[in-house]
Order: C-alpha cells, then structure tokens, then sequence
C-alpha cells in the first residue's frame, strides 16, 4: 500500500477495520437498570430486521366460553344461540353451568349451535349462562370438518437509533493509556448509557414517523398496549387500594384474569421500586421473598402467589427516569423482545480525525415487538 500523507480519514478504511460490535457486552453489566435488556431476546421475531418498519400479523386465541343468549333453554333443548361466534365447532365437548356435558352436532352462523346430550342430568338454561368448552368427542372414521379460525390482525413498529460519541483530546488519548480509564472504558460506559435509555424506550417509547427529519422511533409496552389493547389498561384505584390486603390481591387477580385467555406461557409481573416498597409489606401467604442468612426484617419480593398461574415472577426494573412510580406490567415474557437493526446491533468505529482529537462513534439500531398486545396488561393510578 503506498505511503499517506496529511490527516487520517476513514474513507480509505474498510468496514471490518471500522466496525467492531459490541453488541455482547451488555451482558457483562451489572443487572441495575437494565434488567429488562438481559431477560428479553429477539427469538419472538421470526424473520431479520432488514428495513425501519418491522411488520407482523397477531391471531387471537381461539375462545372457550361463551354465554346463552335465549331466554330460555329447556332441559331437553337440542340448540342454543350463544353470543360470541367461533368459540364452537362440531364435535367439540361442552359443559353446561351446573355440569352437564354436551356435543356440538351443527354450528351455523357461528352463534347457532345445535348438541345432543352427552353425560350429567339434563339441564335447562337462562339467558346470561355461561357455556365453556372442555374437550373434542370425533368419531371414528369420521370426514374431517371445517376447521375455525380466528381474524389476524397486522401490527408493526419502527426501528429507532441510539448514538453517542467518546471525544478526546490527544493529550488526554496518551494520558489515559496508563490512566484510571482507558477509551475502551470510555466506550463501554457510553455502551452502558445508551441501553439504559434503550430499556427506557421498552417501557415508555411512543411509535412515530418523521419523514421530513428521517426520524423514527419505536413504540414500547405501554405503547402497545394503550394502542392495541387498550382495555388492559387497568386503574389500580389510588392510594386508597393500600387500605387493606384483599383489596391489592383483588386488582392484581383481575388483572391475571385479562390476561388469562391470551397469554401462552406464565406471565411475569415488573415493578417499580416505590410499588416494591409497599407491595412487599402484603399479607406473607400470598408473597415470597428471598432472604440471605444475615438479611434483617423483610426481603424483595420475588414471586406473587395469584389465584391463576400460582407463583408468578416479579422483576424490579430499576430505572433512574421515574418511568415505573406509576406502572405494573404483567406480561407473557414469550411474546415480547427486542432486536437490532440487520447489522446495526451495538458496534464502535473510531472517526476520521479533527485535528488533535481522538473521536469513536457508538451506536445501535434496535426495534421492540409484542406478539399479541392482548395477552398483556398494566396497572396505573397506584396511589404512590
């Protein structure tokens, strides 16, 4: 290669010598503050993230329960209408309130659904009774039927970009070779400052499309929800919650209860710190925590004991913003992740040089997704 003369530039430099990612070395950070980077992962997406919009489609669960809509369903009744289409198909198993058992024999419409009686004592029913598939009764040699299916819907959301900079001096570039912090370091607490606004960004980040400023960030839990789903928005009910024990494990089940149908793996409850410090003082039954042996009074909540899923995890986020004072998710862990850009996870370049300066560019490119938006809910209004 012929000799050079004049200031360094980057232009003659190839990518692999610009490049270095970094992307791995979150994981060697302390958990405080970016809890949430190390437990989600990108293995929700099923394909790269080759533009700034990543699309997808969402199916529902398809439902189990639906309620009668006549006024009256004599005993020995061999049809019922019922008020949500798609919950029965032929040859499903389901049980009446008091426990008898049917099988469906014809669904017209969705909603008009003819059984013959199966097992249990004849029961009739009222307008307002609830119906809930239990099981599937095929005969043998039977011809398949129509399957049913539930509607898709499309979501999508954007890439966003997170950047700074590590300027030196070249007086402090040489003093700092043998010095207490090293650009290596330098690069890697900017690293560090950077996820934490990324984390940020995966609770509280809002969708938008800036076009004329080539801007675009992506839209985080809260986002989700309020946009898709936003009767999983549930009010806490204030300060006055706080009153008794019953009355936080009464919003806290009915908010399992959202989630109940849609999610596909046990959720996962996050808190805040100023949540923790009351929520860990509930009724010790329905609490867990986690005590070392010269630990004093009570510990950190580690599990919630709900009436749906059993023990359910409860994560601390620790974020400086105040982001979680006024917010509790409980999420499917299975159906929400982040991924970086194809090629823009985290990476460092050093930049042409300005004079006497030393400058490297890190920077990272990530998206956030929610599988089903439903399947996922959060609390506000805590009264902290």
């Amino acid at each position: 290669m012929p000799a050079q003369y004049g200031q360094r530039s980057t232009l003659g430099a190839s990518d692999l010598d610009l490049h270095i990612n970094i992307e791995d070395m979150i994981k060697s950070y302390p958990n405080p503050r970016i809890e949430l980077l190390k437990r989600l992962s990108g293995k929700n997406f099923k394909s790269e993230v080759k533009s700034h919009k990543y699309e997808w489609s969402t199916r529902d669960n398809r439902p189990i329960k639906a309620d009668v809509v006549n006024l009256t369903v004599a005993d020995s009744a061999t049809s019922m209408i019922v008020d949500t289409a798609g919950v029965f198909n032929v040859d499903d198993v389901f049980r009446k309130p008091n426990g008898e058992q049917c099988v469906v024999t014809q669904v017209t419409g969705g909603t008009n659904v003819s059984f013959r009686h199966l097992s249990g004592v004849a029961e009739a029913l009222v307008a307002g009774d609830e119906v809930t598939v239990i099981g599937g009764a095929t005969p043998q040699g039977k011809v398949a039927d129509s399957m049913v299916s539930t509607g898709k819907e499309d979501l999508f959301n954007y890439t966003q970009i997170f950047e700074d900079v590590v300027d030196l001096s070249g007086s402090e570039n040489e003093a700092l070779i043998r010095g207490e912090e090293n650009s290596g370091q330098l690069i890697a607490r900017k690293q560090r400052e950077l996820t934490e606004k990324l984390q940020n960004t995966l609770i509280m980040g809002n969708r938008t499309k800036d076009d004329s400023n080539k801007l675009y960030t992506t839209g985080g839990m809260k986002y989700m929800i309020d946009t898709y789903a936003p009767q999983n928005a549930i009010d806490f009910g204030g300060s006055g919650t706080w009153s008794a024990d019953t009355s936080v494990i009464t919003k806290l089940d009915d908010a399992f209860d959202v989630v109940a149908n849609k999610a596909f793996d046990k959720p996962v409850m996050y808190v805040g710190a100023k949540f923790m410090r009351k929520f860990k003082l509930v009724q010790d039954d329905t609490t867990r925590t986690t005590l070392r042996e010269k630990a004093r009074g009570i510990g950190v909540v580690d599990t919630y004991l709900s009436h749906l899923f059993g023990e359910v995890d409860i994560v601390l986020l620790q974020e400086r913003a105040g982001l979680m004072d006024d917010l509790v998710f409980i999420v499917d862990e299975s159906q929400i992740g982040y991924k970086a850009y194809r090629n823009r996870g985290w990476f460092t370049k050093k930049l042409a040089e300005t004079g006497d300066s030393h400058r490297w560019q890190i920077l990272g490119e990530y998206i956030f997704k929610m599988d089903i938006p439903e399947a996922n809910v959060y609390l506000h209004n805590l009264g902290l």
